[in-house]
Formats: structure tokens, C-alpha cells, sequence
């Protein structure tokens, strides 16, 4: 009897063991919360509805247009009321991931590479078109912004069908309603600045939720909500800052922009707590 008590007590340490050899360098990053580098300025709590909120772009007049990954809805809330306002449905269920609005026209990105593009989304008639992405290997993309500018829109794969060490940004553009050949960023979890981060190798991992231009800088804010933190280029696509976001705050982090003052907001899924939509001070540490 002995024996078999020892057998099984060894043959647990054992099995204990294993677990940790195999997901020793999977473990998460470690958040400092005497280094944070943000400050929450203001929070708002959303209705279920917006539960799986999975984009966000700033109208002005305090309101912002939300869209979830069931229904192909875009959801007007306005901040200062703190609801919803108004709805206009521009397609059916699906998996919609982003949303960027130029003036009177917004477009949607749907997981699988499909675009919307809604002209006068807030007319009783809306006008809509849709194009699909073609010529990239896509398995699933999330965060979509448009470079006005350039008559672009940008979006960055979240999983290839293949598996990648890398994560590309890419543009469509919108006068030939084509993918641009070649990538438009790239992000690459080996580089220095990720190494840095105090996790295994998981934490080094990049699945972009959300990307957005800084009004005012010009660079580019990517949204990781897996292993939550924002990564910021400079407009040469380098890896300048990375902000580590606290998962007790930050439990799913989908979307972000900025209103007409430069200020920041990021959205989060609901995850043991309401989904709500964060204004977030970074702070130069």
C-alpha cells in the first residue's frame, strides 16, 4: 500500500513538472503597477448590447460609433448621455471587428477580410457597398483606420492560415478597391523593444485588436488585447513605446481612438465587468 501511495505522490510531482517545463515561457506579461504608464481619466459602463464591442471611431459632439462582432449594426453612444442614441443596421450577422469614419461615410471590416463601406451612414437611406480583400492569407483581422490622405484604408492581420513570426499592416486602396501590394508596417515580436517585457514567450506574441493614427503625431497606436498592452511607431513603422495595460482594468481591450482634443479611448469586451469605454492618459515614463 505504501508503494502505490508513493507511486501516485511521485507520478503528480512528476505530471507537475511537465506542466511548468511546457508553459514556463507562456506566462503572461507582468504588469508594474508602481511603473504604470497611464492613468484612467474617466469611464463609461455600456449596455449589453455592446457587450462584445469590437470597434469604436470619434464623431465629435461627444459621440462615438460603435459596432459589436454579431450584428452588423453601428451603434451611436453618446458620451455625455452615456447611451445609446440611434442605430443604423448596414448588414447581417457576422463577425464585424472594426470601424473608421471619414465625414459622412464609415467603413466596417468584417474578420474574414470583407468591407463595408456605408455612405451617408446617417442618412434614412445609407448607401452601401462592400469589397473583400483578396490576395492575402488571411484567417482573421481586427482593426481597421483610414488614411484620408492617401485614399487608403489600413488594417492589420491578427492570424494567418499560415503560421507567421511576424504581423503585417496592410492598405486597400479605396480609388482602385484593391490590396497594395506589399506590407505597409511590420511588426515583429523579436525586436528589442518586446524582449524587454518581463513574460515568456507568449507575451511577445503580437494579435492587433485595434490600430490608430494620432491626430497630432502621426503615429501609429496598435491595440493588443491578448496580452494587453499599446505598441506606438513612428511614422517610419518603428516600435518607439510600449505601454503595458493592467488585465484587471483592461481585461479585453478591442478598440480605440481619439476625439477632437487629442485624447485617448480605449473599449473593452465584457470581461467580469460591464464592457465600457476608457479615456486613458499615457504618461511620457
Amino acid at each position: 500500500m505504501n508503494r502505490i501511495i508513493f507511486g501516485i505522490i511521485a507520478a503528480i510531482f512528476i505530471l507537475a513538472g511537465l506542466i511548468y517545463w511546457t508553459f514556463k515561457d507562456n506566462s503572461y506579461i507582468s504588469f508594474d503597477e508602481d511603473n504604470k504608464t497611464y492613468t484612467i481619466e474617466e469611464k463609461w459602463e455600456l449596455p449589453s448590447i455592446l457587450n462584445e464591442i469590437s470597434g469604436l471611431s470619434y464623431l465629435g459632439n461627444s459621440e462615438m460609433a460603435c459596432i459589436q462582432d454579431e450584428d452588423g449594426v453601428i451603434f451611436i453612444f453618446n458620451l455625455e448621455k452615456s447611451k445609446i442614441t440611434s442605430r443604423i443596421e448596414f448588414g447581417g450577422s457576422g463577425d464585424y471587428e472594426g470601424i473608421a469614419v471619414a465625414e459622412d461615410t464609415a467603413y466596417v471590416l468584417r474578420s474574414d477580410g470583407k468591407i463595408y463601406e456605408i455612405k451617408n451612414f446617417r442618412s434614412e437611406a445609407p448607401k452601401i457597398d462592400t469589397y473583400q480583400i483578396s490576395g492575402l492569407d488571411i484567417n482573421e483581422t481586427e482593426s481597421l483606420e483610414i488614411d484620408v490622405a492617401n485614399n487608403r484604408l489600413l488594417f492589420a492581420v491578427k492570424e494567418y492560415n499560415n503560421r507567421k513570426d511576424t504581423k503585417g499592416i496592410y492598405a486597400f486602396d479605396l480609388s482602385t478597391k484593391s490590396l497594395k501590394k506589399g506590407r505597409y508596417f511590420t511588426l515583429d515580436g523579436s525586436d528589442d523593444v518586446y524582449r524587454k517585457l518581463v513574460g515568456g514567450r507568449s507575451s511577445r506574441i503580437i494579435r492587433p485588436s485595434a490600430i490608430r493614427f494620432h491626430p497630432k503625431t502621426g503615429e501609429l497606436y496598435v491595440l493588443e488585447g491578448n496580452q494587453p498592452k499599446l505598441i506606438i511607431l513612428d511614422e517610419e513603422g518603428n516600435e518607439v513605446k510600449i505601454h503595458i495595460l493592467n488585465t484587471e482594468t483592461f481585461p479585453q481591450p478591442e478598440a480605440l481612438d481619439f476625439d477632437e482634443k487629442n485624447r485617448l479611448y480605449i473599449s473593452n469586451e465584457s470581461r467580469r465587468q460591464p464592457a465600457n469605454i476608457l479615456r486613458v492618459k499615457l504618461e511620457n515614463k
